[in-house]
């Protein structure tokens, strides 16, 4: 097979392991990290970020072999194994190691019909090796989910009758079979001929969720080659098509680089080298040796007390946590350093806090705290995924680090993205005092909705207060209207949400940021709209731009749209964003705690400043 190319962020998400990645007439998908490469290692070192997840380190995807560095290749398994020939439909079986897209060597006669006077057109076996077709792989598969994945039961399918159960079905000896194309759109097109005993049955109502009643989930994890089948499954398998946006949702685990761990001096002492030396020989205080850390600031040309002090702070950090830490608990060290001024030009974190004075009233109102996140690193690590059903919400199962692997790796797949953003802390006070009986009974549709959600996936249902959605939607119109000012697309802006209601630890944030695979960061437009004059502009039009809907008034009424029907009045049309924006999946958004409703414009956050808005052109 030809080399194809995806670039490096790319191997981890979307197209990381478990997923499938599709080419011309080919289906790979890609494998686990049990056969990733040793080498190049190409570490990432994230001690806040592993210490969650429960890994030492993380490894970044290598890059391609060149010409004066050292790369390396990832491997992708062939699937689905089920391919079709362009030339006579027949239906046939790949191996899963196969290199090169299979050629047709079927008996089946050709589907092109003679022209009159000419030959029989000869069965694909009959040609020669060079001038048969190549075989494409099928569209239709089957996955549960538990995350398990197989080819479609196609022998089972056309030997099924009207109303069998596929466990009761019996195939004839040696089936041969041939997908047909009818003169119906849509599946009742296509049928599924044997040609050995003439059974045949059109992939009509292939599709629905009890279609395959009877079929055993063969618990199988292509990923992870011939011995990945799991232990035990019993759900019941459902077709999709291998292109299906429920196929594969990536759960990634991100976190922003903060002091200490944004120190220069402390990516200088991830290196391997240098740490072994520092941490080899500890003491008994589990400190470090101060004559070699004198040793080692004179090679680095550095104050020994300085590295004294961050070798110190890195030892600690590695010292097991007792209790896991919940994502709040996670995030509140952010929501700190995000608040305060921090780092120069050689630091990964910089952080310049506003002068609230310089800005207009409404917003110092609002906001408590503004801050222009000159530069940034985030850490993005894929722990797992998930398959028919999306995750539903940020909380990491190290059980879903099982998936990736067939043992368990003491390291993760991740990218270091570099950026900048904007982070707005709100006044806490100002919000207790919005919040009304009205607010609450406007958010609780979404609240019972994500309980019910949760019951059904068998998970611990979280809080959501009445602000969160107020963030989660501000968020999103911000970012909407940023995309228009900025010259970053919507997809390059991504949010952060920090909401949490632990008495000392509350927190009232949105941290806005673009970050890409690069070193060298991105272009500074987006730090330069968090500036007075320009900000109160873009709070503004992005509320204006929240008042109305192409698909109002049937939006704003909504009682319940979306996944699971999970937002109210937020549509593709108003508040949505690209999936990889959103660290919710769309979901728990509403305009109207923003902005009203026709029937209570005053229930929304900004109110006052809608009415302000309206009030020259009544």
């Amino acid at each position: 097979m030809a080399r194809k190319t995806i670039r490096r962020s790319q191997a981890v998400v979307p197209f990381g392991v478990g997923a499938i990645f599709d080419l011309p007439g080919q289906s790979l998908m890609s494998a686990g990290l049990d056969v990733w490469p040793d080498k190049p290692k190409c570490p990432i070192n994230d001690d806040r970020l592993a210490r969650r997840l429960g890994v030492t380190f993380f490894r970044a995807p290598p890059p391609a072999p060149g010409e004066g560095y050292a790369g390396a290749l990832l491997p992708f398994v062939r699937f689905p194994l089920w391919h079709f020939c362009p030339r006579c439909r027949s239906l046939e079986r790949s191996k899963w190691n196969e290199t090169a897209a299979p050629r047709c060597a079927s008996d089946l006669g050709s589907r092109f019909k003679s022209k009159p006077g000419e030959k029989k057109q000869p069965s694909c076996s009959a040609l020669p090796e060079k001038k048969r077709y190549r075989m494409v792989a099928v569209r239709f598969i089957t996955a549960c989910p538990n995350g398990h994945i197989d080819d479609f039961p196609w022998e089972l399918w056309a030997h099924r009758k009207s109303g069998e159960n596929l466990s009761d079905v019996r195939v004839c000896n040696r089936p041969q079979l041939r997908l047909n194309y009818g003169r119906f759109s849509g599946l009742g097109g296509l049928k599924v001929v044997c040609e050995t005993c003439e059974s045949s049955r059109t992939m009509s109502g292939s599709a629905g969720p009890n279609s395959l009643e009877g079929l055993i989930c063969s618990r199988n994890r292509p990923w992870l080659g011939p011995h990945g089948t799991d232990e035990e499954c019993d759900a019941t398998p459902r077709m999709l098509q291998r292109g299906a946006t429920n196929l594969y949702f990536p759960k990634v685990a991100s976190a922003i680089l903060i002091p200490p761990f944004s120190d220069p001096l402390r990516a200088i002492i991830d290196q391997p080298h240098y740490w072994q030396v520092l941490a080899g020989n500890p003491q008994p205080d589990n400190t470090p040796d101060r004559q070699t850390v004198t040793n080692i600031a004179t090679i680095l040309q550095c104050d020994p007390d300085r590295l004294f002090e961050v070798t110190q702070e890195k030892m600690k950090g590695l010292e097991p946590s007792g209790d896991a830490q919940s994502e709040e608990e996670f995030r509140h060290s952010e929501y700190t350093a995000l608040s305060e001024a921090s780092g120069d030009d050689e630091s990964e974190f910089v952080t310049v806090p506003q002068k609230l004075n310089e800005y207009e009233p409404f917003l110092r109102n609002i906001l408590d705290r503004i801050v222009l996140v000159e530069k940034l690193a985030e850490t993005r690590a894929l722990t797992g995924f998930s398959r028919i059903d999306p995750p539903p919400y940020r909380e990491f199962d190290t059980h879903d680090q099982d998936k990736l692997s067939l043992q368990r790796r003491n390291w993760l797949p991740a990218m270091r993205v570099y950026g900048e953003g904007l982070f707005f802390r709100f006044n806490k006070s100002v919000i207790d005092t919005w919040i009304t009986s009205a607010v609450e009974q406007r958010v609780q549709s979404m609240i019972d909705g994500h309980h019910q959600m949760c019951e059904k996936l068998q998970r611990t249902p979280r809080q959501l207060p009445p602000r969160f959605f107020l963030l989660h939607t501000l968020a999103h119109i911000l970012i909407r209207r940023l995309s228009f000012e900025c010259g970053y697309g919507s997809s390059s802006l991504r949010e952060r949400l920090y909401c949490w209601d632990e008495p000392g630890k509350e927190m009232s944030g949105i941290l806005i940021y673009t970050a890409a695979g690069d070193s060298e960061g991105t272009m500074g437009g987006l730090v330069q709209q968090g500036k007075p004059g320009r900000l109160e502009a873009l709070f503004r039009g992005a509320i204006q731009d929240a008042r109305w809907c192409s698909s109002d008034p049937l939006c704003i009424e909504s009682s319940g749209q979306g996944i699971d029907s999970l937002n109210r009045a937020a549509c593709h049309a108003c508040a949505l964003l690209p999936e990889t924006s959103c660290e919710e999946g769309n979901r728990y958004l509403d305009r109207g705690v923003l902005v009203g409703t026709p029937n209570d414009p005053g229930l929304g956050f900004f109110a006052d400043l809608v009415s302000s808005a309206a009030a020259p052109n009544a």
